[in-house]
């Protein structure tokens, strides 16, 4: 996929309104890179293909869900940001590290995104809410270290989406006898080779 043929993947599937936003967004994204360390160096000439499809891909995986969405170790704005640009109900962006926070509520704010709270903080110590609706990780942590951290955020209605790379069958297979649930592993559309996992019905076996 080209970086035309991705921004024509936002067109298809999105208002004009909230691709426009997408593309500020992944502007802002290679402006702060000049100053740390976002994304990948690599990846900056194909923003929109590396890590906007990336995201927004799972935005079609949920499934016209509504509710709290909770995106885990958002770092620079991955998927957590192209998210919440691309529906209205609320996201929360879980990062702990400061100056990746600071950034995600200034580009929140550049955007005018009212959807956004940033929870400057692990994901366990992130004050229980209502169960989140969704929750998404993208190459954060093992799948294990994921459940249990967040395990206070959620329920067993949950949907889980879970960018995992070419690991995914085998850390879920690594699940069995501690964490059991419905699993389903899907090829992302940016990487034939990068699987996801989506998950319902999680809990401790």
């Amino acid at each position: 996929m080209t970086e035309d043929e991705a921004r024509s993947w936002f067109a298809e599937r999105f208002a004009a309104e909230r691709v426009e936003r997408v593309a500020r967004f992944l502007e802002v994204v290679r402006d702060e890179s000049t100053r740390q360390n976002l994304v990948a160096a690599s990846t900056l000439p194909n923003l929109w293909f590396r890590h906007g499809v990336d995201s927004g891909q799972l935005v079609e995986l949920a499934e016209g869900r509504d509710g709290v969405w909770v995106d885990i170790g958002t770092g620079g704005g991955f998927p957590g940001m192209v998210v919440a640009i691309l529906r209205d109900a609320p996201v929360w962006l879980i990062e702990p590290r400061q100056k990746r926070a600071t950034f995600l509520r200034d580009a929140a704010d550049a955007l005018g995104l009212s959807n956004v709270r940033v929870e400057q903080k692990r994901a366990e110590s992130v004050p229980p809410a209502p169960p989140a609706s969704i929750v998404s990780a993208r190459a954060v942590a093992a799948l294990p270290a994921l459940f249990g951290g967040a395990a206070h955020l959620v329920d067993r209605e949950t949907l889980w989406l879970l960018p995992k790379g070419r690991s995914a069958r085998s850390e879920v297979e690594a699940l069995a006898g501690s964490w059991q649930g419905v699993f389903h592993v899907k090829h992302s559309l940016t990487d034939p080779e990068s699987l996801i996992v989506i998950a319902r019905g999680i809990s401790p076996a």
